[in-house]
């Protein structure tokens, strides 16, 4: 009798158990469903002028047109937006989303950049399709490359599945087809691509280069480059690997050969160099090779505790004007060095760390930075904060945060 008591108690145990079990995920399940965003539709408007058209060919181009689809020399306006985190904090995401389509709706760009850290956490299936049929609705052409967060939770779809999603609107340009080298080499990482900015007279005025930033390095890596990595404080981020190297090498020496001159152009890369830190110090130090543009350090500059050379192999070919990344939420600096430009792009997302949360500042710095490029490929940049362009929403926002 009193085993027949006993089997009866521990059944009841298991049951209780399951069913707390069962409990605790449709908890977690329901905590991390609020995977779409509110924000208020009338803001989302398109640009009636807005006359850039997609050229395929060799490699994707576009080309700013009149009425009668004549090409021109106008300035190309890029809006690059990075670090988003759209994750499962709704409040914060719906800030950032708001932002992003006040920005881009008042500021007209030709082009839209996310630099990485996009769309984070877990379930992001349902975000990485939201962010893509707002940009459809805007009407704008757009593109990216991946951070460290893209695919690094357990219940993240992967990196291929978020590129084959976004690749799918027909205004996003990034390509989910895996690059090869010329020795047949797969180049590693999804998402690397290069669109060129075309004239009046259909020649190529910028290259635009984005590459997969990796999450953290592998095991092998980190044992390979051991000792490199302890000699700059133990720092295991991804770097810009050799196949990508080799890849870039190529698609410069082609397109160059095609435009029968050096191209110029600008290369997003969501994790920074080691130069950048070396680029800050010198600066600082009142090294001629190193120009502050504009900015702060504000942060460690997390750049891979390995150098694959990347900045080396931009000098050597001398087509890179300006390397952007973004990464490191507080630091905004542009440093020109030995003539290429290290530049954080302006933060842009409310969830994650920031300089408010950091106890640095109670004012946010959250934005984008515009990058413009005029006919004869010249660049320029500019930083923008929310703070400055919607004063009136700030102290709403910051609530968020007490």
């Amino acid at each position: 009798m009193k085993r027949k008591k006993s089997k009866g108690k521990i059944r009841k145990i298991v049951l209780i158990s399951i069913l707390g079990i069962l409990a605790i995920t449709i908890g977690t399940l329901i905590v991390a469903l609020p995977v779409t965003y509110e924000f208020d539709r009338s803001l989302v408007i398109q640009n009636e002028d807005y006359k850039v058209v997609k050229v395929q060919g060799e490699y994707t181009s576009l080309a700013k047109t009149d009425a009668s689809g004549n090409y021109l020399d106008d300035d190309f306006k890029i809006l690059a937006f990075t670090d988003m985190h759209l994750d499962t904090y709704k409040e914060k995401g719906n800030v950032t989303i708001e932002m992003l389509i006040r920005n881009i709706t008042s500021h007209k760009p030709d082009l839209v950049v996310f630099v990485g850290d996009n769309v984070a956490s877990a379930l992001n299936a349902r975000r990485t399709k939201q962010l893509g049929k707002l940009m459809e609705e805007l009407g704008v052409y757009w593109t990216l490359v991946f951070g460290n967060h893209e695919g690094d939770n357990a219940a993240s779809i992967s990196r291929q599945r978020m590129i084959d999603i976004l690749a799918s609107s027909p205004h996003c340009l990034v390509e989910k087809d895996i690059k090869t080298t010329k020795s047949g080499e797969r180049v590693w990482g999804a998402g690397n691509h290069v669109i060129n900015l075309l004239d009046s007279r259909g020649g190529i005025r910028q290259s635009l280069y984005f590459f997969d930033s990796g999450n953290d390095m592998t095991k092998e890596d980190i044992e390979k480059y051991k000792e490199e990595i302890e000699s700059t404080n133990n720092k295991k981020d991804d770097y810009i690997k050799d196949s990508q190297i080799q890849w870039y090498r190529e698609t410069v020496g082609n397109i160059n050969e095609i435009a029968n001159r050096t191209v110029k152009s600008i290369v997003f890369n969501h994790i920074p160099l080691q130069e950048f830190n070396k680029a800050y110090e010198e600066a600082m130090e009142g090294n001629a090779e190193a120009e502050l543009l504009y900015g702060s350090k504000l942060e460690n500059i997390c750049s891979s505790g390995h150098n694959s050379g990347f900045f080396d192999v931009m000098l050597d070919y001398g087509s890179t004007q300006a390397f952007i990344s973004g990464h490191d939420h507080v630091n905004d600096f542009a440093v020109k060095y030995k003539g290429v430009i290290l530049a954080y792009n302006q933060n842009s997302g409310y969830s994650s760390y920031n300089v408010v949360t950091k106890k640095q500042s109670n004012a946010l710095i959250q934005g984008f930075t515009a990058y413009t490029i005029d006919k004869d490929g010249g660049l320029t940049m500019k930083p923008y904060h929310n703070a400055d362009l919607y004063p009136e929403l700030q102290e709403e926002i910051l609530e968020l945060y007490r």
